[in-house]
């Protein structure tokens, strides 16, 4: 009797989880009409129109990499796919139709007003709620992979809700940039390796998880390259745990054998889905020969499909280098051109926005530690937004309940006691997910400020995840204090 009445309250628990997720979505949509604008949205909703040349009108030639450089090259090199192709396909569907033309960083907000390079309202809300809606997806994903690290429906939600609260998340999630579409595909690659952490556990080593994994890491760089860090920080924490939890060399072998698997899928799947790169399709298949033999070697005694499997890897491989001899000099040029392109992006913008006392290791680590432990938000970056309709706007949205957190010292404190207690308990209690989520925060931070020649909130928004996470241990360790309180005096009564 007891077991079904706990089966009954865990499914309307269950229950209960789904409609406030479904209520925490609607939330996040719903703010997309008051949020200040920012000028790079015009920007990828320039960039939507490489949708229309690939579906509708078939010119895909058009968007490739050109080492010339052509028009809008420096932009996509710069940005990642996901994004303007899901704007595209919007306004495909809705047949929205309207002006596009790219917010100029250089005028000042009237120029830009006078030329027409703000986007037509129904135009920017439905380029906004892409992002919001994949913004939205990406925070359910946060609570069942926070529910998949601690089993507690507790830590769970706080942790979600201190992500999704959090003011600048809303702020550029419902706003038409890409870090809707970088969250949405960042989480669900924490997602899967959350699994391949039970898998540890469990002294499983499955290969659809690494694949799976492969498969959403390549997604993530093509929503956002600047989501590298922490894919870097995924990647380290499975590398480093078999080893750490002392297990056999078989198993520390195929550990690393899958782990490199899913880093050639990562970047084979990365090419497919930045048309930039599809002059780079001999690549993708040599990389996926890699993928098959990878995934093979640990089985290769044991299954007869195996070998001819890493057989067929070796001809696809082999078959490329024939029909295209050049590919192996080709292979690095993707990165070797983002890398270059980002450069000369980051140094004009650092020079042309005043940000050049931004180099100092110190002022960086100080301004990680306010974005990461405050809510205020930096609505603006460029002094050509400091103009009064830009501040109205803003007041408008601060005085809505849809703002979330946005400068709170109560909220940012309590969480900022959670994340201590967190903090805390993930060392004492070291395991698996400690070791994860310490990398996630470790490894990002240090890349963060490493790489990172700018002092703009947005591109260090992604320690939110690592540092939502803690403060969900810490809620976890109150409620488990709270059970043992609970329980001494009943103990005491008998």
């Amino acid at each position: 009797m007891s077991q079904k009445i706990h089966a009954k309250l865990n499914k309307h628990v269950a229950w209960l989880d789904v409609i406030l997720l479904l209520l925490l979505t609607v939330y996040i949509v719903s703010g997309i009409n008051l949020i200040p604008f920012h000028g790079d949205e015009s920007a990828f909703i320039f960039m939507s129109e490489d949708y229309d040349k690939i579906v509708k009108q078939g010119e895909f030639r058009d968007v490739l990499f050109n080492s010339k450089g052509v028009s809008k090259q420096y932009i996509r090199l710069s940005t990642g796919s996901i994004l303007p192709f899901s704007i595209g396909f919007a306004r495909d569907i809705t047949n929205t139709q309207g002006p596009i033309q790219k917010w100029l960083w250089g005028a000042s907000w009237e120029e830009n007003i006078r030329q027409g390079n703000m986007p037509n309202p129904r135009l920017l809300l439905l380029a906004r709620t892409c992002s919001a809606f994949m913004g939205a997806l990406s925070i359910l994903l946060f609570f069942m992979t926070a529910y998949q690290f601690f089993s507690s429906r507790s830590a769970a939600w706080l942790a979600t809700l201190a992500l999704a609260t959090q003011g600048d998340i809303l702020v550029n999630f419902r706003r038409a940039m890409q870090e809707g579409a970088k969250f949405l595909f960042l989480i669900l690659t924490l997602y899967i390796a959350s699994h391949i952490l039970k898998d540890f556990q469990g002294m499983k080593s499955r290969r659809y998880p690494y694949v799976l994994l492969g498969v959403a890491s390549g997604l993530t760089l093509a929503a956002k390259q600047d989501t590298a860090p922490m894919l870097i920080a995924i990647y380290l924490a499975l590398a480093l745990i078999p080893i750490w939890k002392k297990e056999t060399a078989r198993i520390i072998l195929i550990n690393i054998l899958y782990l490199g698997g899913a880093t050639s899928l990562a970047y084979a799947c990365f090419l497919a889905f930045m048309p930039v790169f599809w002059g780079w399709w001999e690549s993708v298949l040599v990389l996926v020969g890699f993928v098959t033999i990878l995934f093979q070697g640990p089985i290769w005694k044991i299954d007869r499909a195996a070998k001819a499997l890493a057989v067929a890897g070796c001809v696809l491989i082999i078959g490329m280098t024939i029909v295209t001899p050049t590919l192996w000099l080709r292979f690095p040029t993707p990165v070797t051109s983002m890398i270059e392109t980002r450069k000369v992006l980051m140094g004009a913008q650092a020079g042309h926005y005043d940000n050049k006392n931004f180099g100092a290791i110190k002022d960086k680590m100080i301004f990680l530690l306010e974005t990461t432990l405050s809510s205020n938000v930096m609505y603006m970056e460029a002094a050509s937004f400091d103009v009064p309709v830009v501040h109205e706007q803003i007041a408008v949205y601060e005085d809505s309940f849809l703002s979330g957190r946005t400068g709170s010292l109560l909220a940012d404190g309590f969480i900022a006691i959670l994340a201590i207690i967190g903090g805390w308990s993930l060392l004492r209690y070291f395991s698996e997910e400690s070791l994860l989520i310490y990398s996630l925060l470790i490894t990002s931070a240090v890349l963060l400020v490493a790489l990172d020649p700018l002092p703009w909130q947005r591109y260090f928004l992604i320690i939110q995840i690592p540092y939502a996470l803690i403060a969900g241990a810490g809620a976890n360790q109150i409620w488990i204090w709270g059970k043992k309180f609970n329980q001494e005096p009943s103990k005491m009564k008998n």
